[in-house]
């Protein structure tokens, strides 16, 4: 029993190369998932700030597309597109949509696909 014991002595190369690389990896992965989530907040955030904007719903489609588009330009949303923003009015109701994909490269040839979906109703008060 003591010859076993006095035989074990920790982690070999090859464990500590593997839990490295296992480290490495997934901080990679971090450094690229965060800011693509760290952009979709603020995107949120923009949709959200609308309801506070006084008489949002009397303004026409246009102009609230405009609206979001030069505050995300503001907040510094770059990969967002005016045709991923749809903006519909109905009587006494605004839905505003947002839906889109972010495709960022991560190691090679592999990528990271997210995709968000952003939907707020504003109704008149």
């Amino acid at each position: 029993m003591n010859g076993l014991i006095s035989k074990q002595r920790g982690m070999t190369l090859t464990g500590w190369m593997t839990v490295i690389a296992l480290i490495i990896f997934f901080a990679l992965l971090g450094l690229r998932i965060v800011p693509i989530y760290l952009e979709n907040l603020t995107v949120k955030d923009v949709v959200e700030a609308l309801e506070q904007e006084p008489l949002i719903t009397k303004r026409s489609a246009h102009e609230v597309k405009s609206m979001i588009m030069k505050r995300l330009d503001i907040n510094g949303v770059y990969d967002l597109k005016s045709d991923q923003v749809t903006v519909k009015k109905s009587p006494g109701v605004m839905t505003i949509d947002i839906t889109y994909t972010v495709q960022k490269k991560l190691v090679g040839n592999m990528d990271l696909l997210v995709s968000f979906s952003e939907k707020k109703e504003l109704i008149s008060n």
